[in-house]
């Protein structure tokens, strides 16, 4: 009796002392074809097999050694967007489905914050697994780096003519002009040194950060929206120089107003780049963060087109055909004003619109029919900039070209006609009774 009782004894002993040694030391590493589990689901076992109290102490004790392990994250569970960019090093070279099937077990155990680790803290989604050295093209880094310095350049250049000089006192476009200035080149210091970077690397800056790339595609669209605002409103007051009619009658608002107004208004479009997760990839083709090819991304997309570039766009062209009609029309009056050569002018202009065609194409079409050698998405990108490139050089020669309306002489016109009416004679009708 003594002996069976020094047996049981002996037997809870160790079966203790094996427990505290699994608590404190872990489970043993899972074998090639076992399913890797949490810490909490080992807890789960043991507690089935032996008391509460052990099994509530194992649990503690896993939480301390993994704390987000033993809530079945980032221990050795594997996040969707983990598990989709990067199966191919995580597959069973045997060729059994149990590396699927675990990975179906883990995510079933993912909870919310999992899902979501942080605005910052998520890796930025790419459509495909891809090698960075093949996606590297440093001539085109070269190339754009050196166009958006001598743009940045140009652009700065315009803008102190237009201050120094006041235009912004005589002509309504100047504002317009000068705003565009600045905004073309707080967008090329924003947004080529991140381009330039994916140029010469073929990586994303922002592949361990998926907010700052959300938000490299939100100052993206925002900026491309405001330089399509800001293109409409010169238009605009190029077709009230020429058809005769006073700046009030059609706009209504200040020129600072519209500018506030342009930036509030881009920013309203492109602001579901950032609230919502399901838009914006980084393209390993296209080299930049974008809209991607789900349903939230053409969602985007197609209001983003239609309010940021068709609308503007659309009446820019109305403005400027109006501009060629009146031109045609009376090409002799014209000439003898010396606005008839500014015609030329008004062509490219429209050709404005033109240049990120190819980057909405091949954006819509797919990316994953180009090659990483392809220079046609390189291209394609970085034609979506020249807008941005050109438009000191053309505005700056519409300035001296198209003689619009002053302002400043207008205004003292109309004053001076008001005073000489309040001061003129007026005589007094029969009956008026003084």
């Amino acid at each position: 009796m003594r002996h069976s009782l020094s047996v049981v004894a002996s037997y809870k002993l160790n079966k203790s002392v094996g427990i505290i040694v699994v608590a404190v030391l872990g489970a043993p590493p899972p074998t090639a074809t076992a399913s890797r589990v949490s810490p909490l689901t080992t807890s789960l076992d043991i507690l089935a097999d032996t008391s509460p109290i052990l099994a509530l102490f194992r649990i503690v004790v896993a939480f301390l050694r993994d704390p987000f392990g033993a809530v079945g994250g980032s221990g050795d569970s594997l996040t969707p967007t983990t598990a989709t960019s990067s199966h191919t090093g995580d597959l069973d070279t045997s060729g059994n489905n149990n590396d699927y099937d675990t990975m179906a077990t883990i995510n079933q155990n993912i909870t919310e914050e999992d899902e979501n680790p942080g605005f910052f803290a998520a890796h930025a989604v790419t459509p495909f697994p891809y090698n960075a050295d093949e996606y590297s093209t440093p001539a085109f880094a070269i190339v754009l780096t050196v166009l958006a310095a001598l743009a940045i350049i140009a652009n700065l250049s315009l803008f102190g003519y237009i201050i120094i000089n006041k235009l912004y006192k005589n002509f309504v476009s100047s504002h317009f002009i000068a705003h565009l200035c600045l905004t073309n080149v707080g967008g090329l210091l924003v947004t080529t040194p991140m381009l330039a970077y994916s140029f010469w690397t073929g990586n994303n800056p922002w592949a361990e950060n998926n907010g700052m790339c959300r938000i490299q595609a939100f100052l993206l669209c925002s900026i491309w929206s405001v330089v399509h605002y800001m293109v409409l409103c010169i238009a605009g007051v190029h077709i009230l120089t020429f058809a005769r009619i006073h700046y009030d009658q059609l706009f209504g608002l200040k020129a600072i107003k519209l500018c506030g107004l342009s930036w509030l208004v881009a920013f309203a479009i492109a602001l579901p780049c950032i609230t919502n997760g399901h838009i914006v990839i980084y393209d390993p083709v296209l080299r930049t963060c974008v809209w991607g090819s789900s349903d939230s991304s053409y969602k985007f997309l197609t209001y983003f087109f239609i309010l940021g570039v068709l609308i503007p766009m659309g009446f820019m062209y109305y403005s400027y055909f109006r501009v060629l009609k009146i031109l045609y029309h009376s090409p002799i009056v014209f000439q003898s004003m010396g606005l008839y050569s500014s015609r030329f002018l008004v062509y490219a202009f429209l050709l404005g619109p033109l240049y990120q065609l190819p980057f909405y194409g091949i954006s819509v079409v797919g990316s994953k029919h180009f090659g990483g050698d392809s220079f046609i998405p390189v291209a394609a990108t970085t034609l979506c900039f020249t807008q941005l490139f050109v438009s000191p050089i053309l505005y700056g020669v519409s300035l001296v070209k198209m003689k619009e309306e002053d302002i400043a002489l207008t205004e003292r016109a109309t004053k001076s006609t008001q005073g000489a009416n309040a001061n003129s004679y007026h005589p007094i009708q029969h009956g008026f009774n003084l």
